[in-house]
């Protein structure tokens, strides 16, 4: 059947015109592309979220902050000069 341009295309969807659930899902796949990416805290490069290291600078990326990385810092030499103070205890204590 070939095309008639001046046919009564009453009831035929006009396909420029966007559905909304179609805007909709086009909206929510921005939105999924935006939280995949996060900046470089070194040198604010966009990289992907679940990357361990930037690209662009080598910085190593973590969800905490340098401060937070710190504030741990003292775990392990309050631990070993705790372990050290028993030993001593134990020692001078075995020899009486």
């Amino acid at each position: 059947m070939p095309y008639d341009p001046d046919a009564d295309d009453e009831g035929a969807d006009d396909r420029d015109d966007p559905r909304p659930e179609d805007v909709a899902e086009l909206d929510r796949d921005d939105e999924e592309d935006e939280a995949e990416w996060r900046r470089c805290p070194a040198c604010g490069a966009s990289v992907l979220a679940d990357a361990p290291q930037c690209p662009r600078c080598g910085e190593w990326l973590s969800d905490e902050t340098p401060a937070e990385r710190r504030s741990r810092g003292w775990l392990w030499p309050v631990t070993i000069a705790g372990l050290i103070v028993v030993l001593v205890y134990l020692w001078h204590g075995s020899g009486r």
